[in-house]
């Protein structure tokens, strides 16, 4: 195995144990809410649950902030090496926390200090292992194929989450709710040892030693970012609008319009993720390949043209009284948006030099991803509350399309710094 499929390995295997405790923390919403946060008042439980889960995305801009700088100035390696140790023991202590009966508001607090940890860590880990996997690239014609391996992975990740959530119900049955759902987080470890062998064996990428040996690395990589990458950060960071903004939104009214339908004695909301998982990770690969073959704003510029189309009218028929139909739209918006997600990995690390290539792109991924991902949910609530139609919900979903549409047009082929 040459160095190349060692990194592409080490990538898919790391970002999967990501996916899987970021997947897990979200799924098991009603357990973590009766262990950490029980109350008479269900309503008052769920927002503070929701308060917790969304302090993880708050840090993700920290955390880019923080392993991007490492990253640039220190290397790779190392800095994804910390990454997937502190990420993989945030989550195991998760499960090792006693709830709220057993140490009061110790209990929470330690959850949240938790969820922090793992903001932090995410927020450097994901994006950096793509910059990581792409510079292993010699003759840098697959770095479409190498940037998708990032949501080909994750969705993966959210598999094996989904698949060890159902394995575990079986194994401990009647005591799933009682001890079993920490099986759940003690896996995080054993993920977490593997990850970091993987990684531990891997040589630092071609790009950095190339740039490190010509003494052409920053000295402060977030200085250099900020006087003289603006453009490139600001474009890095509206192309991810509307990906973010439109799957986030998605998710949720998709969950709010099924609830619990089973049919032939199977979930079909669970069989939903399987196979929406499926129909992600094959749309993020093929388009990025496609865009290795023509180029990448060929293909992603009518991408986000079908998103800026389908925006408008995707939140009414995710609200839709008939499953059906909430099914099949949830079905086709995943291929659009799995195609722009398959492909900004590449597009964005195009963007940087490898001085300031950690720290650019860790912050343009997660400020589009931590604010209009995280917030696009309560926006379009909020819209529609405010106006009473769904329809001013899909306005903005629109905008954030063609904000990124508009930011992808806006790229020059001088715009690309692939300097190894």
């Amino acid at each position: 195995m040459n160095n190349i499929q060692k990194a592409i390995l080490s990538g898919m295997i790391c970002n999967m144990i990501v996916w899987y405790e970021l997947t897990l923390f979200g799924v098991l919403t009603d357990t973590i809410i009766n262990v950490f946060f029980p109350s008479e008042d269900h309503y008052l439980s769920t927002l503070k649950f929701l308060g917790v889960f969304a302090i993880g995305f708050a840090f993700r801009p920290i955390g880019a902030v923080i392993f991007g700088y490492m990253g640039d100035k220190y290397g790779r390696r190392k800095t994804l090496l910390t990454s997937v140790i502190l990420i993989s023991i945030s989550s195991t202590i998760m499960g090792i926390i006693p709830g709220y009966k057993e140490i009061g508001l110790l209990s929470p607090v330690l959850l949240v200090f938790c969820r922090i940890v793992q903001g932090i860590t995410a927020g450097g880990e994901t994006s950096i292992n793509t910059a990581f996997t792409i510079e292993h690239s010699k003759d840098k014609k697959n770095l479409g194929f190498l940037g998708s391996m990032k949501p080909f992975s994750g969705a993966l990740g959210t598999l094996l989450c989904i698949t060890m959530i159902f394995i575990c119900k079986r194994v401990t049955g009647e005591n799933y709710e009682i001890w079993g759902w920490k099986l759940l987080f003690y896996f995080c470890f054993f993920l977490g040892t593997i990850g970091f062998l993987t990684r531990y064996i891997l040589k630092e990428s071609l790009a950095y030693k190339t740039n490190k040996y010509a003494n052409n690395l920053a000295h402060s990589p977030l200085l250099e970012l900020v006087r003289n990458y603006k453009r490139p950060l600001i474009i890095s960071i509206n192309l991810g609008i509307a990906q973010n903004a439109i799957v986030y939104a998605a998710i949720m009214f998709y969950n709010i319009s099924i609830k619990e339908l089973v049919i032939l004695s199977i979930s079909v909301k669970d069989l939903m993720r399987i196979v929406i998982q499926v129909v992600f990770a094959a749309s993020a690969v093929l388009f990025a390949i496609l865009s290795d073959k023509v180029g990448r704003k060929r293909v992603m510029i009518p991408v986000l043209i079908m998103l800026s189309l389908i925006g408008t009218c995707v939140l009414p028929l995710l609200s839709s009284v008939n499953h059906y139909v909430v099914i099949i739209t949830y079905l086709l918006i995943t291929i659009p948006v799995g195609a722009s997600f398959g492909m900004y990995g590449s597009i964005i690390c195009e963007l940087f030099p490898t001085k300031v290539r950690c720290i650019g792109v860790s912050l343009a991924n997660n400020i589009s991803a931590g604010i209009f991902g995280g917030l696009s949910p309560s926006i379009c609530m909020w819209l529609i509350e405010k106006t009473e139609t769904k329809l001013a919900a899909g306005i903005y979903l629109t905008a954030c399309a063609l904000i990124s549409l508009i930011s992808v047009l806006q790229i020059k082929a001088k715009d690309r710094k692939v300097d190894w």
